[in-house]
C-alpha cells in the first residue's frame, strides 16, 4: 500500500470518552475510555481500549485524573506488551521522542506541537495526524494520512496515541517542568 488516509471523530457519552472512524481498507475502529465522574480527584489507572473488525486490539493503562496519559504507561498490543520510553528531561524537540518496540519492530513518535498532530515513524512507514475542528459540532477529528509498507499494526499504534495526552512531549511541556523546578521550593530534608 502507498497512501492510507483516516478521519477519527470524537465520540462522548455519559459513561465514555474517545473516537470513531474509518481506516483505509481496515474498516472501523473505535477508540474510547471510562470517563471519570470527577476529574479533579487523585489519579487512578485508566484503560484505553481499540479494536476493529480488521486491527489488532490493543489495550493501554496509564495514570490519568481526566484522559489516558504518559504517567506509568502500560500497551499491550495484539497480546503482545510494547516497550515505551521517552527522556522526560530532553529539552530540544527532536530529543522529546516516544520509542516503541514491539516484536521485531522499533517507532518513533513525535508530537507537532500542543493539540496540533502527531507522527509516528518506522524504517518505511510514516503515519501523520492532525487534529482539526470537528465539522460535525464539539471536539477535535483526527485526520491521518499513511505513507509507505504500513500495516494494520502501525496504523492501530498511530490511531491508539491520538486519545492520549501526549502533553509531555511538547517542548512547552520540558519549559514548565524547568520552571516549576526552579520556582517550587524543595521540601528539607527531615533530622534525625
Amino acid at each position: 500500500m502507498s497512501e492510507i488516509t483516516f478521519e477519527l471523530r470524537p465520540v462522548i457519552t455519559r459513561k465514555e470518552s474517545g473516537r470513531r472512524g474509518l481506516v483505509g481498507p481496515y474498516g472501523e475502529v473505535t477508540l474510547g475510555h471510562t470517563r471519570i465522574k470527577w476529574p479533579w480527584s487523585a489519579a487512578k489507572p485508566l484503560e484505553l481500549r481499540l479494536h476493529g473488525a480488521q486491527v489488532p486490539d490493543a489495550t493501554y493503562t496509564s495514570l490519568s485524573t481526566y484522559r489516558p496519559t504518559l504517567k506509568a504507561p502500560h500497551l499491550v498490543l495484539d497480546g503482545t506488551p510494547v516497550d515505551m520510553s521517552f527522556k522526560s528531561c530532553a529539552f530540544r524537540k527532536k530529543d522529546r521522542v516516544l520509542r516503541l518496540s514491539w516484536l521485531d519492530r522499533t517507532y518513533d513518535y513525535t508530537v507537532t506541537g500542543m493539540k496540533k498532530g502527531a507522527v509516528l515513524r518506522r524504517p518505511g512507514v510514516e503515519i501523520t495526524t492532525e487534529r482539526r475542528k470537528n465539522p460535525a459540532g464539539k471536539g477535535l477529528c483526527s485526520w491521518g494520512t499513511a505513507t509507505g509498507e504500513c500495516d494494520a499494526i502501525d496504523l492501530a499504534l498511530a490511531v491508539l496515541f491520538e486519545e492520549v495526552d501526549t502533553f509531555e512531549l511538547t517542548t512547552y511541556a520540558a519549559m514548565s517542568e524547568v520552571f516549576n523546578k526552579v520556582t517550587t521550593p524543595r521540601r528539607p530534608e527531615p533530622m534525625d
